[in-house]
């Protein structure tokens, strides 16, 4: 099984972190939408070559709520579907040239803030997976692994907390 599909399997099989996981006071779940058909994908994405990495994601879910809060939706990580990921993706595109590449994808944000994770294309980070803040200029958006698999991972393991903002002073 790929990173990938181990990651949201995981998120399926564990939707609620386990006790004591974090320290989150939120009731947190996960949920996840029906698989997006290789055509939703294509219509979204007319002319462009996707990383196999998104595409295999959103074959298994088109959209997800990972680790959200049930109560309030003050927090947790939603997985755009690949129509809202083309849209989001031109949207911040217009709105910050200088900031997104060409090739970015704009593939999920959080709730209860205004951080998005972009998959990154340019200046070497192809693949990497960033988390964009809006006021922030890209050298300072934090890395928060080299690839979509290896995200996913790491925010299951860490229960929903965004480990990121720690691996930057280490």
């Amino acid at each position: 099984m790929s990173t990938v599909a181990g990651a949201i399997a995981a998120f399926r099989d564990h939707p609620a972190p386990p006790e004591g996981a974090t320290n989150n006071p939120f009731k947190l779940s996960s949920t996840m939408g029906q698989p997006a058909s290789s055509a939703e994908i294509t219509r979204a994405w007319p002319d462009r070559r996707l990383p196999e990495q998104l595409v295999e994601a959103w074959s298994i879910a088109r959209e997800a709520r990972l680790f959200a809060d049930t109560e309030y939706g003050q927090w947790g990580l939603v997985l755009l579907s690949p129509a809202a990921s083309a849209e989001r993706t031109e949207t911040e595109r217009r709105s910050r040239p200088d900031q997104y590449y060409l090739g970015d994808l704009v593939i999920g944000e959080f709730l209860g803030d205004q951080e998005l994770v972009v998959l990154a294309d340019g200046d070497g980070d192809a693949g990497r997976v960033l988390i964009a803040l809006p006021l922030d200029d890209r050298a300072d958006w934090d890395l928060a692994a080299a690839d979509l698999g290896e995200f996913l991972q790491s925010y299951f393991a860490h229960a929903g907390d965004k480990y990121w903002e720690h691996m930057s002073s280490d």
